[in-house]
């Protein structure tokens, strides 16, 4: 399956560049920069910090909280807004506090490591784990990496997915193929869903489902 996305700008193209190019170059995994310093982490995702708290959802809209930081880090790296949304619903149910029993943090659900060496978040006032229960931090780190995959995996959806989820090894373990065991499957299944229902409601021009309903899926 297939996922159409909108096209980041040259300036995102060239960040996207920076942050990748080493990791594909020299094979490492993501969490091989973790001792990267903090003025490290990309100005997309540093500057907003200072102009947000964690603690007030956006009240631009009460059926999808956080909807405009999501939208921001949508456009930031070429995702589609509706996808970040329903990886966000699935993930922590827009809960910035969420937590998994494997230690995923924030809306997004990002592991401290990979936070770490995919951006070079590191702590400076705050420590990693803290920061990434800032929306903003979170929004953009997930959707930079979501956007790494969805490059990695041919613009693949379930692949992308399936490797946020799992794991790009996983992955590719499988034959690039989506994992068939564990609740892999049932992220996949359950994202893609969720995307087409919220691109389905704002075409019809309806409100997007509440985050009502808590993720029964557990991640990571």
């Amino acid at each position: 399956m297939t996922v159409m996305t909108h096209q980041p700008s040259p300036e995102r193209k060239t960040l996207a560049r920076k942050l990748l190019f080493p990791l594909v170059l020299l094979g490492m995994p993501l969490f091989a920069l973790a001792d990267e310093s903090a003025d490290r982490i990309p100005a997309l995702v540093a500057e907003p910090v200072a102009q947000i708290s964690a603690s007030e959802p956006d009240p631009l809209s009460p059926t999808v909280p956080w909807l405009q930081h999501i939208k921001d880090a949508a456009s930031a790296y070429g995702v589609d807004e509706h996808l970040l949304q329903a990886v966000v619903k699935v993930e922590s149910n827009f809960n910035p506090y969420a937590v998994s029993r494997s230690g995923a943090i924030g809306l997004m659900q990002i592991m401290p490591a990979t936070a770490a060496g995919f951006i070079g978040l590191q702590g400076t006032r705050q420590s990693v784990r803290q920061q990434l229960h800032d929306p903003v931090i979170n929004l953009h780190a997930g959707a930079l990496y979501l956007r790494s995959l969805m490059d990695t995996f041919s613009q693949r959806l379930d692949l992308a997915l399936a490797a946020y989820n799992a794991g790009a090894g996983n992955v590719r373990k499988a034959g690039n193929r989506v994992p068939p065991n564990g609740q892999t499957p049932q992220f996949v299944n359950k994202v893609t869903a969720l995307y087409a229902s919220f691109k389905d409601a704002a075409l019809a021009g309806v409100a997007p489902p509440a985050a009502t309903e808590a993720a029964e899926i557990p991640m990571h």
